[in-house]
């Protein structure tokens, strides 16, 4: 098949998935810290992650509804080179005291990081429908991305974004969370829309476009999330950065 071509039009950096690669991590986490876990990641993690040159952004997600884990985590990258640079892997290897706490708490890890083959549409939605596919699903097929973006024909629908693995791209060298689920990696593919309840009403029409796209039994993988918090790198330097002792300073746990 012909390569797909991305949309022409001009993305911004702070709302739309705007680089070649995509950084996809979903995992669950203890709900004893589910509190500690929502402040570190957005007020330590998110922000150290993305003052690596080459991060864009970053979204994360909670689960409405679905098999997946209860969060995933978007980072926008330059390309998937970045996780094999210099400042990203001093970030792995040198953990902060509050990441290296929170990383046994994790739970079902998963990592896929893979180009961004195209994304249909932009702007950023409420509600995002993620599903993981195999290798069985030619992601770079042109029949089925016009099904995919025929879905913006429809109301709830206001993105789609297809992702498939790098698989030159190394793993983290250390393991999270015990076992990773038994989900295919190969890639995957979001459907952004302005809502949960509008994405949960729309549900049966795009499971019957998604396998009239050529994926076999969406509803397998498919998870409804909602956006918890978004991070460009651009406001980074407006970013309150917190550590883990003004957390427990401040009695929230």
């Amino acid at each position: 098949m012909g390569k797909i071509r991305r949309s022409p039009w001009t993305r911004s950096r702070t709302i739309d998935l705007s680089g070649k690669a995509i950084l996809a991590l979903w995992n669950g986490v203890d709900p004893a810290v589910r509190h500690e876990y929502d402040a570190w990641h957005s007020r330590e993690h998110v922000p150290e992650r993305i003052s690596v040159p080459g991060m864009i952004g970053a979204r994360r997600y909670r689960r409405v509804d679905g098999p997946l884990p209860e969060y995933l985590t978007l980072y926008d990258l330059r390309d998937t080179g970045v996780l094999e640079s210099a400042p990203y892997r001093r970030l792995l290897d040198n953990p902060t005291d509050w990441s290296a706490s929170m990383r046994p708490h994790f739970r079902g890890f998963m990592r896929l990081c893979g180009r961004l083959i195209a994304s249909h549409g932009g702007g950023l939605g409420g509600a995002v429908a993620a599903l993981m596919v195999d290798d069985a699903v030619d992601l770079e097929d042109r029949q089925l991305h016009a099904a995919l973006a025929r879905l913006l024909t429809r109301p709830p629908f206001i993105a789609v974004h297809v992702i498939q693995r790098d698989a030159g791209v190394p793993d983290v060298p250390f393991r999270i969370g015990g076992e990773a689920p038994n989900f295919p990696r190969d890639g995957a593919i979001l459907i952004e829309s302005y809502g949960e309840d509008a994405l949960f009403e729309a549900m049966a029409g795009l499971l019957a476009a998604l396998s009239d796209a050529g994926v076999p039994a969406p509803e397998k993988t498919l998870t409804v999330y909602r956006l918890a918090h978004a991070l460009s790198s651009d406001t980074l330097d407006r970013m309150v950065m917190l550590h883990r002792s003004d957390f427990l300073q401040s009695g929230e746990q």
